[in-house]
């Protein structure tokens, strides 16, 4: 139990610097240990608490307190911790809070009290005044008038950011990590629900900003519809693998029609996804763009530093590699010079197709199979990019290449990484797993452009959407070889295996 020596009572707390200076000691040890803390490969040095917001409901007082994290080799990060005190210690108290005032302080997310006052406050629609500032939520065009707050609770198990669920009807997602920008699932829900009128996404039903004169607004949670699906479409692509992979063993290649229309439905929600995004409305955020010099740029100088990251990673830990993953390895070292050459169209060729906002990290585990049909989740954009860089316009085949590759990682960890086939050759079971995937991306490709129509505004013809998809999938192939060094080496041959796919379709590609 964490120690904090006040000399106020807890409703002077945000002023009272002795009680700041004890707890700011005392959290470098507690943030550690909290699953939604992000920095834990890190070399945290000390935490100092930015910003105390305080928040006063009916009798009941909370404070969000923003902490700045500082770390040995590696720039700052703010993180929320909102806290509550109550008298009597409790299951969710992690600090005696000892001075005018004993009592123990919380993790507000997990006090019921601190739920009810937040999901109140949005259903007012309120804008409280702050120091610096003002807390303004939002309530969606989903929330029916009549609501009002019955019950709440928390999930089995929270990831990088907390939940809470009302009412067994909305999830509140509050998040952790903190950003100088309205975080983009926010934005995403709100036009994919409000003004694209796209139904296979949760539903926008509230947020909560944090808004300065003259700063980016900062998002401290987002209400949504609540999904209840079982499973993701990575777990029932791998259930209807485990048919496949059987069949293989037994000498006969065979796919389900089931598999087929699964995939066909999911290329179709897509597609519709994409046609919502490109909605016009009053927000410029979401116009569609030209391939313009800025762009053209911005995405070269990216492609051609993610190349050299992955190559130089590559070459620090080849000694660790098999002999299969280093002749894959070679290979994209030796056709460096066929890739960057790739990558320079980008700022030579015409292009008359549209940029877009996007998914920008889709994958078959953002998206849930609910009542026969897909729901897709989590907007939030990839993770190794800046909140800026998650806004930036881009084809939306960035999507498409992101749920082909998905659909390669299913087949081979299953093929290669099952007990069933350890007695088989690698050379029979990669063109098993070739002829799967092919498969199911030309079903997938197809049913996408057929869905989009003849009329459809995003690409202008079939050669520049065949230069983008390459493009987008070899950017993701050589993505993921970075994040396989880092967390499953063992896995690194599927996406070298991506990168060689890609390079022999370059051989044949004009245009």
């Amino acid at each position: 139990m964490i120690q904090i020596q006040a000399f106020k009572l807890w409703n002077d707390f945000a002023e009272d610097t002795a009680a700041h200076e004890s707890l700011q000691n005392a959290l470098p040890a507690y943030i550690i240990k909290q699953r939604w803390f992000g920095g834990k490969a890190l070399k945290l040095q000390r935490v100092r608490i930015e910003h105390i917001l305080p928040l006063i409901y009916k009798s009941n007082r909370y404070y969000l307190l923003v902490l700045e994290v500082f770390y040995e080799d590696h720039e700052q990060e703010y993180y929320l911790l909102p806290v509550s005190w109550s008298a009597a210690q409790n299951s969710f108290s992690f600090a005696f809070f000892h001075g005018a005032e004993n009592g123990y302080l919380a993790d507000a997310t997990l006090d019921v009290g601190f739920q009810k006052a937040i999901f109140e406050l949005l259903l007012d629609g309120a804008q409280i005044k702050m120091p610096t500032g003002k807390l303004n939520f939002e309530r969606g065009k989903a929330v029916a008038d009549t609501e009002r707050y019955y019950f709440s609770h928390l999930p089995a198990l929270d990831q990088s950011n907390s939940s809470i669920f009302f009412n067994d009807k909305y999830f509140m997602k509050i998040y952790r990590k903190l950003f100088r920008e309205t975080n983009p699932e926010v934005e995403m829900l709100r036009h994919l629900t409000e003004s694209g009128g796209y139904a296979h996404v949760p539903s926008f039903c509230g947020s909560i900003i944090w808004e300065r004169a003259k700063i980016p607004p900062v998002t401290i949670g987002l209400l949504m519809g609540k999904i209840d699906a079982p499973k993701d479409n990575w777990s029932t692509t791998g259930d209807e693998l485990n048919d496949f992979l059987h069949a293989f063993i037994d000498g006969d290649f065979s796919i389900h029609e089931a598999v087929f229309e699964g995939v066909e439905l999911l290329a179709r929600r897509t597609a519709q996804m994409h046609a919502a995004l490109a909605v016009a409305t009053k927000d410029k955020s979401f116009s569609t763009e030209k391939f313009n010099p800025a762009y053209r740029n911005w995405i070269y100088d990216h492609l051609m530093n993610l190349l050299d990251v992955r190559i130089k990673m590559l070459a620090q830990k080849e000694d660790k590699l098999d002999e299969e993953a280093k002749r894959m390895a070679h290979l994209l070292m030796q056709k460096r010079a066929v890739i960057e050459a790739f990558f320079e169209r980008i700022k030579k060729r015409p292009l008359k197709s549209l940029r877009t906002r996007i998914h920008g990290d889709f994958h078959l585990g953002q998206v849930l199979y609910h009542q026969r049909d897909f729901v897709i989740i989590d907007f939030e954009g990839e993770p190794e990019s800046s909140i800026l860089e998650r806004k930036i316009k881009h084809s939306p085949l960035k999507d498409v290449a992101g749920i082909i590759r998905s659909y390669h990682y299913a087949v081979s960890a299953k093929l290669f990484y099952s007990s069933e086939t350890t007695k088989l050759s690698n050379a029979r079971i990669q063109r098993a797993a070739d002829r799967w995937f092919y498969l199911i991306r030309e079903t997938f490709t197809e049913t996408y452009l057929e869905e989009l129509g003849p009329n459809q505004k995003l690409y202008h013809n079939k050669s520049e959407i065949n230069f983008l998809f390459l493009l987008h999938l070899l950017e993701k192939a050589i993505y993921e070889v970075g994040y396989e060094l880092n967390g499953r080496p063992n896995w690194l041959k599927i996406p070298l295996r991506g990168v060689e796919q890609v390079l022999n379709e370059l051989e044949k590609f004009e245009g």
